[in-house]
């Protein structure tokens, strides 16, 4: 045998011993649910439950969309004396820019509150 041979052998017997140690299993992944989606809440409902939620005065208390990526301050939370509605003043800042608008919150009577007509 000549040394290349030899050489061969060597790289042949390698590879075999080496083929026999691996082991081929199928991949094993965890079962996947398909979440269901909650409900995307606008702007306006997360603005109005805020506003529902928070302190009569002028206490900043910031307010987050993670449906549509807005944030913003409510500035002031006021109680509008015509009705059992608050009056607020808001920042509202989305990929289009920022704004700062008035606005009335009030319960709609389903347990959640809407943004009503400014007076």
């Amino acid at each position: 045998m000549t040394r290349t041979n030899i050489g061969v052998l060597q790289l042949s017997l390698l590879a075999m011993v080496l083929a026999g140690c691996t082991k081929v299993e199928p991949l094993e992944t965890a079962a996947v649910t398909q979440s269901i989606p909650s409900a995307t809440k606008t702007d306006q409902a997360v603005i109005a439950d805020t506003v529902s939620r928070g302190p009569v005065g002028v206490k900043p208390l910031a307010w987050a969309n993670p449906s549509t990526g807005s944030v913003g301050v409510i500035e002031e939370i006021g109680v509008d004396p015509e009705s059992s509605c608050r009056a607020f003043v808001t920042t509202q800042r989305t990929l289009e820019g920022e704004t700062r608008f008035k606005g009335l919150a009030c319960p709609s009577g389903d347990s959640d509150w809407k943004l009503g007509p400014v007076r």
